[in-house]
């Protein structure tokens, strides 16, 4: 299914979205938005270093391989950023060039940048990133964090809706595409907030990653407030895909209806892996 963009802009937009998304080739993703496409490569290669990294050196913080956290942000943020990248040919044709889409593609790459290099600086120096107020500095870059972490989120909600304003033919997928990037404002924000206002992300469990979930390390002994926040920040993967998956023969207004109702259930699922935890109960036991 294809973008359906409204005024001049959907024309030009199909001239350089090729059929078939999201299977494109990487040239057409890159020539989407060459800013995101760079940082998505660009933090595809970091990961790829922290994997190695963590290969050669054998030091731990808090049970894993201190490169275990710069790691997975550096994934997180790449499958971000693609997604964004994916979801650029549903506005209009040059609206990420002008001063207000410049704004969001810039913001949204310095802050992610800035952030996954004090991660991957305090890493190297086996210190923690997170939760760590040992100093003013430290205080300072965890708050600096916490201000970028929900201008990653909220940005989303200005993205949607210039997706939702440009689509105004009978497009699920698009509908999708804003219901995911809302949902995790709300829930990918909602639970990092409160995440973050708290010391540690352990509820009733032993302050220790080892032994966790395989690569995700949430606490199998516990709670753990990182799985709310990791299903709320991917709703904007999980309502699209899912939309992606319906039957082409089943009317729009059915796909609507079970495009709602997935993502109440999945809404419903991450509100009850935050009661999880802090009841203290671990995701998996």
């Amino acid at each position: 299914m294809q973008p359906r963009l409204n005024g001049s802009g959907a024309q030009a937009a199909h001239q350089r979205a090729p059929m078939g998304w999201p299977w494109r080739s990487w040239r057409a993703y890159r020539d989407l938005e060459r800013t995101w496409f760079y940082a998505c490569a660009g933090l595809f290669l970091l990961m790829v270093f922290c994997w190695f990294a963590g290969a050669l050196d054998d030091r731990l913080f808090n049970g894993v391989s201190v490169w275990s956290k710069p790691f997975k942000f550096a994934l997180s943020l790449t499958v971000y950023f693609a997604t964004l990248l994916a979801f650029s040919s549903y506005v209009p044709n040059g609206y990420l060039r002008t001063t207000a889409g410049r704004v969001l593609v810039v913001s949204l790459t310095w802050v992610a940048g800035i952030e996954m290099v004090y991660i991957t600086i305090q890493s190297a120096l086996g210190e923690a990133s997170h939760f760590n107020t040992t100093t003013a500095f430290h205080r300072l870059m965890y708050s600096l964090m916490g201000l970028g972490a929900a201008w990653l989120v909220t940005a989303l909600v200005w993205f949607g809706w210039v997706i939702a304003r440009n689509n105004v033919q009978r497009n699920p997928i698009a509908l999708a595409i804003v219901v995911g990037l809302v949902l995790t404002f709300i829930l990918g924000g909602g639970f990092g907030g409160y995440l973050g206002g708290q010391t540690s992300h352990w509820v009733n469990a032993v302050q220790s990653d080892a032994n966790g979930v395989v690569l995700f390390n949430w606490s199998t002994q516990g709670g753990d407030l990182r799985v709310a926040h990791f299903f709320g920040i991917h709703a904007m993967q999980a309502v699209p895909l899912f939309a992606l998956l319906l039957p082409a023969q089943i009317t729009y207004m059915a796909k609507c209806m079970l495009i709602a109702a997935f993502s109440s259930a999945y809404a419903a699922v991450c509100a009850f892996t935050f009661y999880q935890a802090v009841q203290g109960q671990p995701f998996i036991g």
